[in-house]
């Protein structure tokens, strides 16, 4: 057993202990790593890291926690927050309809490619789940002064956080459903 594996499976369980019949109201799932790689320099290895961090990870620790999370969806009748819910942390880099202009200058296959497979897997996760009541989002934390980032970056992570916290203090069932569900909602307007 990879300790990957062995880590999402003893979280899980460890969480479990804590909540008891409660279940999960809210998983986020916030993995993230860009190597960076252009059409010249990408290599396979690149892509696979990226791909296992930014979308096979977050999918398998849903897996994981998701007999938590119906636990928590069996005892509320509305889908939202305050029932139970998946947040994929994920970036409009990864937005195939949005890859042009400034979108399409940010140079990183690797980042791009899992981030927009991490779209794809939310809205999968979104159509399983909705009809037992949990709601599934990706979010996108905006330009934000991380390590990856930068300090040039718009957003502090202060004002980051809080864009998130408040978004998803506000979803609903209405936020699972439509065309735009494919790409991740902003946390936080730019003026």
């Amino acid at each position: 057993m990879s300790s990957r594996k062995y880590s999402i499976e003893q979280a899980s369980k460890d969480v479990e202990s804590l909540l008891g019949d409660e279940g999960l109201n809210c998983l986020i799932n916030n993995a993230g790593i860009n190597i960076f790689g252009t059409l010249e320099t990408v290599e396979a290895e690149q892509m696979m890291t990226n791909y296992e961090t930014n979308a096979v990870s977050p999918l398998m620790i849903t897996k994981a926690f998701l007999p938590l999370l119906r636990k928590a969806a069996k005892q509320g009748t509305s889908t939202g927050i305050h029932r139970t819910a998946v947040v994929n942390v994920s970036s409009l880099l990864g937005s195939v309809e949005l890859n042009w202009g400034p979108g399409a200058e940010f140079k990183t296959y690797p980042y791009k490619a899992s981030k927009a497979a991490l779209n794809m897997l939310t809205r999968c996760v979104a159509v399983d789940l909705t009809p037992e009541g949990i709601l599934c989002m990706a979010v996108h934390p905006g330009w934000v002064q991380t390590d990856m980032r930068g300090p040039n970056a718009l957003l502090s992570k202060e004002e980051s956080i809080n864009g998130v916290l408040s978004m998803i203090g506000s979803l609903s069932e209405k936020n699972n459903e439509g065309e735009d569900s494919f790409i991740p909602r902003y946390a936080i307007k730019i003026h």
